[in-house]
């Protein structure tokens, strides 16, 4: 996908986009948030901030750096930051895949619903991996194609359309981690039925996961295979 498009096509979005995904959009980064374990005065980057719907979720004594390509997105989130008061938001006018920051300087990277509309996720990875500090965590929520292959095939089909609307829906969660050099620590749905996951990542080489293994199911964090909203195998080597 390119950028340009990607540009439009948000600046479009931002008119209704709170109205159209902040309530699921919130329930998973409220949730990724919580478990994330920011402590007072580490520093944040959300990358793909769009309207700061996530920009009160931090807690206030952290610092939150957000990220975004969409003038229109950012200029919702700034009215948000004014309005609530959020002296500890910053906004950034960029490109993910090339952003303008000093190598190691963050201590946790959000990446919501991102990484399926930029053109190359491997190299928004690689720079990842460049601006977060060593071991740094990282968590990805976002649609993956479906392990299930008749649902796969029409992700496939229907990706083309996705595109128009500023994402795909055939990106393979194996082929991104088998190549992404990070170690994952869990992954997880809110429900069984959720079309989206939410992974939790380090910035250091992969040490204990095999990926053949994770994709066989959900890890519930912390806690083992468990039935209900997480659940399946563990992800450890």
């Amino acid at each position: 996908m390119q950028e340009d498009s990607t540009r439009r096509i948000y600046n479009i979005q931002s008119h209704f986009y709170d109205w159209l995904a902040s309530r699921a959009v919130r329930r998973r980064q409220t949730n990724a948030i919580n478990r994330m374990n920011i402590r007072p005065g580490q520093w944040i980057l959300d990358i793909g901030i769009g309207t700061g719907l996530s920009l009160g979720l931090y807690p206030d004594k952290c610092q939150v750096v957000g990220i975004d390509l969409s003038q229109g997105m950012l200029a919702h989130a700034r009215r948000r930051i004014n309005h609530s008061g959020l002296n500890n938001a910053h906004l950034v006018l960029g490109d993910a895949m090339f952003m303008p920051f000093a190598d190691a300087c963050f201590n946790h990277i959000m990446i919501s619903h991102v990484i399926s509309v930029v053109s190359d996720p491997l190299r928004l990875l690689e720079h990842i991996r460049r601006v977060g500090k060593p071991g740094c965590r990282i968590v990805i929520i976002n649609h993956f194609q479906s392990a299930y292959r008749p649902i796969a095939f029409m992700e496939k089909i229907l990706s083309p359309i996705c595109v128009k609307l500023g994402w795909r829906s055939d990106l393979n969660l194996y082929d991104v981690l088998r190549q992404a050099h990070l170690e994952v620590e869990f992954r997880y749905k809110l429900d069984n039925l959720d079309l989206w996951e939410i992974i939790f990542l380090r910035n250091q080489k992969p040490t204990l996961v095999r990926y053949d293994q994770l994709m066989r199911g959900l890890v519930s964090p912390g806690l083992g295979p468990k039935r209900g909203k997480t659940s399946g195998v563990s992800v450890g080597g």
